[in-house]
């Protein structure tokens, strides 16, 4: 168990099945009212802590979280050929700044940007997308709410649970995928990288109206890794006070500071 232990701190109950202990965790004062729920998965320990269990399996739309799929999509089909492929700007106006230029895969992932991933989704084709999907077995498989914004608070759902459950595949190389699909992936979702060897790797996702700078879901789902230890996360939360992808990395990382990971 090691530096799970400090989870029982916020420890609720803990129950042992056929496979991974399970920990439910009372971290209320980090959600701040907040609903929502968190997940976190210790490959090591082979050990589950969640807050809000029943949330943890409840499915809500990916938003930008899907990108990590469809990533990995363009790059087994071979429409996207690696980090440096670029697409060009289509001189459309948006809200967000970094989108209104030129991208890179690199830079498109990093930067969150919706009408690069719509293009790849595009190029890719409704048919080929939605059979990737279901080969992946993404959240619900659902793709019929439109082949470039199906990810985004339409028919395409997952829960954090399926999130951690996905993330764990794409680590262990065991999507039915080539693994340097999996590999650049891993390494795109790259966000920082400490002195005592710990990265941090993720992407957000925010659901809302965007123009009035409203957020009403959000998404924080990654990895930390330290030598070989793994911990897998997702975080979610839902409302109209600042319920942003942001957010959700806000309260994810402060929970992962006090879980000493």
């Amino acid at each position: 168990m090691h530096r799970l232990i400090i989870i029982l701190l916020w420890l609720t109950s803990a129950t042992v099945g056929f496979g991974a202990t399970t920990t439910n965790l009372d971290l209320a004062p980090w959600f701040g009212g907040r609903e929502g729920c968190f997940v976190l998965y210790d490959a090591q320990a082979d050990s589950y802590a969640r807050y809000k269990p029943p949330g943890c399996t409840e499915r809500f739309t990916p938003c930008s979280t899907f990108k990590i799929a469809n990533t990995l999509i363009g790059l087994e089909t071979g429409i996207i050929s690696g980090p440096e492929f670029s697409l060009k700007w289509d001189g459309v106006k948006r809200s967000i700044a970094p989108w209104n230029q030129d991208h890179t895969l690199r830079s498109a992932f990093s930067n969150s940007v919706f009408w690069f991933y719509q293009e790849v989704a595009r190029r890719v084709g409704p048919e080929q997308m939605t059979a990737a999907v279901r080969k992946l077995n993404y959240g619900n498989q659902d793709t019929s709410g439109g082949s470039t914004n199906f990810w985004l608070e339409s028919t395409l759902r997952i829960s954090a649970d399926e999130q951690v459950a996905f993330l764990r595949r794409l680590w262990a190389d065991d999507l039915p995928l080539r693994k340097d699909a999996q590999q650049i992936t891993r390494e795109l979702m790259v966000l920082s990288r400490g002195p005592d060897g710990r990265v941090l790797y993720g992407k957000t996702g925010t659901a809302g109206d965007a123009k009035a700078d409203i957020a009403t879901l959000g998404w924080f789902v990654g990895c930390v890794t330290k030598g070989e230890r793994k911990f897998f996360f997702a975080t979610r939360i839902t409302g109209e006070r600042d319920a942003s992808g942001r957010k959700a990395r806000q309260i994810t990382e402060a929970i992962l500071e006090h879980l000493k990971i």
